[in-house]
């Protein structure tokens, strides 16, 4: 029970953490996602013990923000997902069509941290770590999705989300794996392609999303 305690205790303390603007938290938080953008481009190991030796950190302190390489794996994404999102609207809620910028920003992204995302996609769990991340790619798809003025007739948003994340993802990972050989440029250009036309229809912005929320930035 003791030990049962002491991990809801560091699972909470991650927790607020990753909901914290204290500059501090920040910081570090950007210099271990530093850390694997340099190992990743170095074609190094990316582990626990590189990542927090490559940021100047001790392993005690990676552990305090992170569970481990999988769980910086899946909040470097969702973090991506969430600034990418937002840009995209912004651009197509002044009549922009974001679709394809969209698409090529999230394959370099992976491109730039393969070696992480090959390790963590490659691992064999009930549902995979892939499909946690689809799971996260749906909420900001859904979200869209709910933006959208013309929605066609008898399509489901849950059910079009779904779909949209899991089939984007289990591409993403198949060329991240190695499975697909293809360039990224042409990747890209097919996910854009293979998106329904009418998700780069006009959209209702709410006004809460600030213009300072527009720019936020995501690793890159």
């Amino acid at each position: 029970m003791a030990r049962s305690d002491a991990a809801a205790d560091i699972a909470g303390v991650r927790d607020g953490l990753r909901s914290s603007s204290d500059p501090r938290v920040e910081a570090t938080r950007a210099k271990l996602f530093d850390a694997v953008r340099e190992l990743s481009a170095a074609g190094e190991d990316v582990s626990v013990s590189s990542v927090a030796k490559a940021a100047g950190v001790g392993r005690a302190t990676f552990y305090t923000h992170f569970s481990g390489i999988d769980d910086l794996a899946l909040h470097l994404q969702e973090t991506t997902f969430h600034a990418l999102a937002l840009e995209a609207r912004a651009e197509i809620a002044q009549g922009g069509d974001a679709l394809a910028q969209s698409q090529r920003a999230l394959i370099a992204h992976y491109g730039a941290y393969r070696p992480l995302y090959a390790a963590t996609f490659s691992v064999a769990v009930p549902r995979g770590v892939e499909s946690r991340v689809a799971a996260l790619m749906r909420e900001e798809i859904l979200a869209h999705i709910r933006l959208l003025i013309d929605m066609p007739a008898g399509v489901d948003p849950d059910l079009a989300a779904t779909y949209l994340a899991h089939a984007a993802m289990g591409l993403i990972a198949s060329w991240v794996v190695g499975d697909v050989e293809t360039e990224p440029e042409r990747l890209a250009d097919h996910l854009t392609d293979l998106m329904p036309a009418w998700m780069s229809g006009p959209i209702a912005l709410p006004p809460e999303i600030a213009a300072d929320e527009r720019d936020e930035e995501y690793p890159k």
